[in-house]
């Protein structure tokens, strides 16, 4: 009997630190982040070319979900921006669309808070500093 109240109490704590700090990546998961992390590298490149400011979010830990929601719809923003731009060499574009295709792969993930702001709540800010930020979210995705 003390056995099993011993093993129901391990299985109990392993579903509330599951549930608390949000279950493991799959490997699949993990080479998407690989991924994003490559694409948004081959941007630095031309971050200066780029003279747009985008809803930059800053609740990236409390509201992963609205968080990634918001750096998705920014990078839509982006591509149609970039599209026709002659001074973005193909390779850049590709890269945002990989990474557009790669962030709605993402958008299953959990931690949405209840006290999340809309993505226009947020300020907007230059390229290079969205680029910063979207980076910065994609590598705390991955811990």
């Amino acid at each position: 009997m003390m056995c099993k109240v011993l093993i129901f109490g391990c299985i109990s704590v392993a579903m509330l630190m599951t549930t608390a700090y949000g279950a493991s990546l799959s490997s699949e998961k993990w080479k998407t982040l690989q991924t994003l992390i490559k694409d948004l590298e081959i941007l630095e490149n031309i971050k200066n070319k780029i003279h747009l400011e985008l809803y930059t979010p800053t609740e990236t830990q409390e509201c992963t979900q609205q968080t990634l929601q918001c750096y998705l719809g920014e990078v839509v923003t982006l591509k149609k921006e970039t599209e026709d731009d002659t001074e973005i060499k193909e390779e850049f574009v590709t890269a945002i669309q990989n990474i557009e295709k790669n962030l709605k792969s993402l958008t299953g993930l959990n931690h949405t808070g209840s006290e999340c702001k809309i993505c226009e709540a947020n300020n907007k800010k230059k390229f290079p500093d969205f680029l910063h930020g979207l980076t910065n979210f994609v590598r705390y995705l991955q811990k």
